[in-house]
């Protein structure tokens, strides 16, 4: 979730109490804007390498489905481009949601909507726990590794049925671990391309296996050529291929 990203963020640490930068501005609340939380979009290095490419992944027309909104910065991103027709910004954590709003409002975002639950393929209704820490990008489904400080109990939607009802184009993930397990059920033929990271350090190069494994099944393929490091590309493979360019 952190890398550097200096051409987009320059050094903008601003006196005041709002932080900007890459163009987004962060309204003042230190119960989410946490010291380390701060340190990073001062240093360039929030969401970087997803940020970077934004831009390169997105076609005319897409309707985005973002799970892990966080404060909402990418999907704030996402709707800038012309390309994007509506993004659906889904958080599992109830406490982001009235900062990301206020976020979407003080950029004036207008493509963007914001639902709080946990997509899952399970029966519905349903529910599901999620682990609270202190610097809120790294609560997630998971108990553990790291130490939470509190639970709570999310609504589950289904997620099959959403990418169907809302015509979902691009999925952008980052569900810290979740990514394991997320696509094992989900019926992703509507879909055409999934840009995720990846947290190995969360479940293991197993888990890492595991997500490229499920999206080969359904017909996707990495793409180098827009993937950085633990931040991934994948692509639908469809026939006939159009090869593209020598890219060096």
């Amino acid at each position: 979730m952190v890398d550097s990203l200096s051409y987009i963020f320059p050094h903008e640490a601003f006196q005041s109490a709002e932080l900007q930068a890459g163009g987004v501005r962060f309204p003042h609340d230190p119960a989410v804007i946490t010291p380390a939380i701060r340190s990073a979009i001062l240093g360039g290095v929030f969401e970087a390498r997803e940020a970077r490419r934004i831009p390169e992944i997105v076609t005319a027309g897409d309707r985005v489905l973002e799970i892990g909104a966080g404060i909402g910065f990418i999907s704030t991103l996402l709707a800038r481009q012309e390309a994007v027709e509506t993004v659906l910004a889904v958080e599992a954590n109830p406490h982001l949601m009235g900062y990301m709003a206020r976020l979407h409002a003080a950029n004036g975002v207008r493509k963007v909507r914001r639902l709080n639950v946990v997509l899952s393929d399970g029966p519905e209704p349903g529910s599901a726990t999620f682990y609270l820490r202190r610097d809120f990008w790294m609560g997630s489904l998971m108990a553990g590794p790291n130490p939470h400080v509190g639970t709570v109990d999310v609504p589950t939607r289904n997620f099959s049925a959403l990418l169907r009802d809302e015509a979902i184009s691009l999925i952008v993930c980052d569900v810290e671990g979740a990514e394991a397990f997320l696509f094992d059920d989900a019926d992703l033929s509507g879909v055409d391309r999934v840009f995720l990271e990846l947290h190995d350090h969360l479940t293991g190069l197993s888990g890492v296996g595991a997500v490229f494994r499920t999206l080969a099944a359904k017909d996707f393929v990495y793409d180098p050529r827009h993937s950085d490091g633990g931040v991934v590309l994948f692509r639908r493979l469809r026939f006939p291929e159009i090869m593209r360019p020598y890219a060096g």
